[in-house]
């Protein structure tokens, strides 16, 4: 039982939602089987992780049916069934809980079912409220205010009034402001997994619905929306930055349109977007992203359950190094510290402010950031090494630099935490950087033709390989050269 499906969407709860499941259970509107009570008492004991061997089937039966009973497997599958849909159902009670619109909706439905007459006005006005009061004017949105005018125009033709209602009209608009905005939603979302993963998605009719969106009213091609989702599409669709610039506009004029899950799809795209400039060799991109990053840390759209994660933590910090931008970036590593997960903080945070002092050429700093510091993780052990490694260089420190060398050449080849492409990557590293130095140190006593060959030959062994960490560091070492 201890792997079972109950078990398994049990464990989540939090202490106060397994209290309210209990509530649900021992309440006779929703259960009135003593067995499935029982059941989840018993269980309940085993709470938060439910490994107990005092949940094994044999264990808990006798719980369940009593000492007396002879055991029955399938006896207790049953009310081990049952108890899972009662699970289920509380789930469904707190997302309705969580939904007032929904819950308002399905309410205005039973009063119509009903012929409630009297109930409803009331409880129409308290829905288009909850709909203004509610975060977004997105497709949601337009779906519930179709939903609302479908509602209120049954509730005319229950009066047999023949005369002209505004409900109707309202229905067809929002419903067109619905089918727009989530359509290219979708659009949306099907253009970017294409690019990302070469899904194959096909959003059929899209090319249709661009052309009727150019030829639509103005109340529906204004709406900010329909206009953002629209130059993002096209963002996607041709790569033009002029489509970025305009999707990048609207976004941070109209936040307040978007609920938060929306919001971060649209400004993943466009980051998305700036990341594939720059990968394509338009540097000046890198602005873009960091104030892509700027605004959304302002509007705390990076932040899950109240944490950064590391990848993201890294590329704001690689972006602001890349931009020169130290100030911010420092004051970013510190303030952010606490928003990372507790089990990479310490790795994360260290690693990051040496990557920093190192790129402010700050090379002692950089090494005293490091040390007698343990990593745990092997990436951020490795990376740290690779930093110190270079500051040994820069700080012409010949002993110390051909000593972490080789003990880093040792750590490739025995660690499996590694993939095969960071070993490759950074075994590739160490095999240039232990010849770049070795090099210099020849050259620092004679410069004969023999060795600037060398050099030349080091630059294009660089310059063709497929798997390097650094490359840009070694490539302006030998320059320097």
């Amino acid at each position: 039982m201890i792997n079972s499906k109950l078990l398994d969407a049990l464990r989540p709860l939090s202490a106060r939602e397994r209290t309210k499941f209990r509530e649900l259970v021992y309440s006779p509107f929703f259960n009135k089987n003593r067995k499935v009570r029982r059941l989840t008492d018993y269980i309940l004991r085993y709470a938060p992780d439910f490994q107990d061997s005092a949940l094994e089937k044999a264990h808990t039966f006798p719980a369940v049916f009593g000492a007396a009973a002879p055991y029955h497997e399938l006896r207790l599958n049953n009310v081990i069934s049952d108890t899972l849909q009662l699970l289920y159902e509380f789930f469904t009670q707190q997302a309705l809980e969580q939904d007032e619109p929904i819950k308002r909706s399905y309410l205005m439905k039973a009063f119509l079912q009903r012929r409630m007459e009297r109930h409803i006005p009331q409880n129409a006005r308290r829905y288009g409220q909850l709909l203004e009061q509610k975060e977004g004017r997105s497709y949601a949105y337009y779906y519930h205010r179709q939903l609302l005018a479908s509602q209120m125009d049954r509730h005319a033709l229950l009066h047999e009034e023949r005369a002209y209602n505004e409900y109707l009209q309202e229905m067809n608009d929002a419903l067109d402001l619905y089918y727009f905005c989530n359509k290219l939603r979708t659009a949306c979302d099907m253009a970017n997994r294409n690019k990302a993963i070469k899904a194959g998605y096909q959003c059929h009719f899209i090319d249709t619905l661009l052309r009727a969106f150019e030829e639509a009213p103005d109340w529906l091609r204004q709406e900010p929306a329909l206009q953002a989702y629209h130059q993002t599409l096209l963002m996607l669709q041709s790569e033009e930055g002029h489509h970025y610039r305009e999707a990048r506009r609207l976004l941070y004029h109209n936040p307040h349109v978007f609920p938060r899950e929306e919001l971060n799809d649209l400004y993943d795209y466009v980051q998305n977007f700036s990341v594939k400039k720059v990968n394509s060799g338009q540097t000046q991109y890198y602005e873009q992203i960091l104030d892509l990053y700027k605004e959304m840390l302002s509007r705390e759209l990076l932040l899950r359950n109240g944490y950064l994660t590391q990848w993201t933590y890294i590329n704001i910090v690689t972006a602001g190094i890349r931009l020169q931008d130290f100030e911010w970036t420092e004051q970013f590593i510190h303030t952010y510290k606490a928003n990372l997960a507790p089990e990479v903080r310490d790795n994360v945070y260290t690693y990051n402010l040496a990557a920093l002092e190192f790129e402010r050429k700050n090379y002692h700093q950089a090494l005293q950031s490091l040390q007698d510091v343990e990593f745990s993780d092997a990436f951020y052990h490795l990376s740290a090494k690779i930093i110190q490694l270079k500051s040994y260089y820069e700080l012409e420190e010949t002993e110390p630099f051909f000593s972490l060398l080789e003990a880093s050449r040792k750590y490739i080849r025995r660690n499996r935490q590694l993939s095969d492409y960071q070993k490759q990557s950074n075994a590739g590293f160490l095999k240039i950087a232990g010849k770049l130095n070795t090099l210099r140190l020849q050259l620092a006593i004679t410069h004969n033709r023999q060795l600037r060959q060398q050099l030349e030959q080091l630059e294009q062994e660089i310059s063709q390989a497929e798997a390097i960490a650094n490359k840009g560091w070694l490539r302006q070492k030998v320059r320097e050269l």
